[in-house]
Parts: structure tokens; sequence; C-alpha cells
């Protein structure tokens, strides 16, 4: 009967332990979750403007880079085909 008590005691100390290891867990991911609320709640959004603006900015900058890309494509292609045909 000893052999039992111990053996349900150890197996209760194990459980709760695992009980506080779990809370903490979830009360951790509640405490991030509040920080990361927190955070988004004090963010400068920009407005309809400021958004088009960068989005035509970007959009610039994208064409700009492809051409410049493909124009050393385009030089390198030919050099390429002079030299090995």
């Amino acid at each position: 009967m000893g052999n039992k008590r111990s053996s349900a005691a150890a197996k209760g100390g194990r459980g709760k332990a695992q009980d506080k290891k779990r809370a903490g867990r979830l009360s951790a991911a509640v405490d991030f979750v509040r920080g990361v609320r927190g955070e988004l709640r004090r963010v400068n959004w920009p407005n309809r403007d400021q958004l088009q603006q960068s989005t035509a900015v970007v959009l610039i900058i994208l064409v700009v880079l492809a051409t410049y890309v493909a124009l050393w494509d385009f030089v390198y292609y030919h050099l390429a085909k002079l030299i090995f045909t």
C-alpha cells in the first residue's frame, strides 16, 4: 500500500508540474499576442496617396532594373553567339 501512495504522489506531482508548464506556455503565448497587438496599434500606416506613390516608385524601379538586366543579357547573348559560332 505504501508503494501505491508513493507512486500516486509521484504521478500527481509530475502532473501538476506539467500543468504549470502548460499554463506557463499558454500565458507566454497570450502575452506575446497582446504585445503584437499593442505594437500594431502603434504602427504609422500609410494613407491611400502614400501607398499609391510608393507603389509607383517600386514599379518604376522594377521596370528600370528589368530593362538594365535585359540589355546586358542581349549584349552577352550576342557576344557569346559571335564567339562560339
